[in-house]
């Protein structure tokens, strides 16, 4: 913990990263959490499938409570027309056996009605876990704005779907902390904290590329991380996703421990943290 924030190491700040090294880096590095992708975006594909695999999720559990490594979240359903979501049952199956309170899921459907009955469905599954689902917002999908996510998640019905706050995409879809601030606070789930130069991406292309592979750490860009912060919950939890083309030049570990640096770093620099 640093303060009442539980930190957590996110998929893509060691992008590549083989689970059982990723949950070690996170206790090297300083985290009590770890994200996992569990289920690769719509498009791109796994590098290290967990699903399905039993020695591997024991060892991962094992490993974890060793070096007292919890797991915030699991990655990341996408909402489709052709959503099946008995396929997905496996997915949550396996993040309850992680004790991960949030899986995230993003929307590629352009029905509302539908992506919210989808959603519905599979929120009834995580919560038989124990579990929430954390809607993603990005410019560039169907819930492309905060906006978009709550409208999703009120329609979806269900008490446990709210909103994964990542501070590049809350930017980059025009968003700000005043949209944040017009939302029920305990709608949003928790935080994935980078930074990012002022100025937007020329186009969707670059949108995707700046979100995958150069963000920025904490307190370097010119976001308004710091009136964001002020508006949410002393104790929310944080993802640190930091993941930057120029990590490519450094091992796993360091990617961890740079990622960790900085956000302790912000956050102690915040008015009244010091």
């Amino acid at each position: 913990m640093h303060g009442q924030h539980l930190l957590s190491l996110a998929f893509l700040t060691v992008q590549g990263c083989p689970p059982i090294e990723h949950v070690k880096c996170a206790a090297a590095a300083g985290y009590d959490a770890a994200g996992l992708r569990l289920i690769a975006p719509h498009g791109l594909s796994l590098a290290h499938p967990i699903v399905g695999d039993r020695p591997l999720i024991r060892e991962i559990r094992t490993v974890a409570a060793d070096l007292g490594i919890s797991f915030l979240d699991g990655e990341v359903f996408t909402l489709l027309p052709d959503t099946d979501v008995e396929a997905w049952l496996p997915v949550i199956e396996t993040a309850g056996e992680f004790g991960m309170p949030i899986m995230q899921i993003t929307c590629e459907d352009p029905e509302l009605s539908r992506a919210a009955d989808n959603l519905a469905r599979i929120a009834d599954a995580a919560a038989d876990q124990g579990m929430k689902m954390a809607i993603e917002f990005m410019r560039w999908r169907n819930a492309a704005t905060i906006e978009d996510a709550e409208a999703l998640a009120l329609a979806s019905g269900r008490g446990n779907v709210g909103i994964l706050l990542d501070t590049l995409h809350l930017s980059r879809s025009g968003g700000n902390p005043a949209a944040v601030a017009a939302l029920p606070q305990d709608h949003i789930l928790y935080l994935q904290l980078c930074d990012a130069p002022a100025e937007q991406p020329a186009d969707n292309a670059a949108c995707i590329a700046e979100a995958r592979s150069a963000r920025m750490l904490p307190g370097d860009g010119g976001l308004w991380l710091e009136e964001l912060m002020a508006l949410l919950p002393a104790s929310i939890a944080i993802s640190v996703e930091t993941p930057h083309k120029g990590d490519t030049e450094l091992d796993f570990l360091e990617r961890a421990r740079r990622g960790m640096a900085a956000t302790r770093a912000f956050l102690d620099g915040l008015p009244g943290r010091s």
